[in-house]
């Protein structure tokens, strides 16, 4: 993984996604930083998309600067 090289991540996806999200990395044996935004993302206008970006860039760069995550 990128991680073990130094290199950080994280996964951004939809709050509809929690539960499948935590299923996956416990059958991975992953722990990966997460950054929930709100579901759907499809259909919203472009001002809508930079809103959602805009309140999840905090989590983003958080966890891209930092060691620590919430995983799902």
């Amino acid at each position: 993984m990128l991680e073990d090289r130094g290199v950080p991540g994280l996964l951004v996806a939809t709050t509809a996604f929690e539960d499948a999200a935590a299923h996956q990395a416990r059958s991975l044996g992953f722990d990966p930083a997460v950054v929930w935004v709100a579901h759907p993302v499809q259909n919203r206008s472009p001002d809508e998309l930079d809103a959602l970006a805009a309140m999840a860039m905090p989590g983003v760069l958080r966890h891209l600067t930092s060691d620590g995550g919430d995983g799902p």
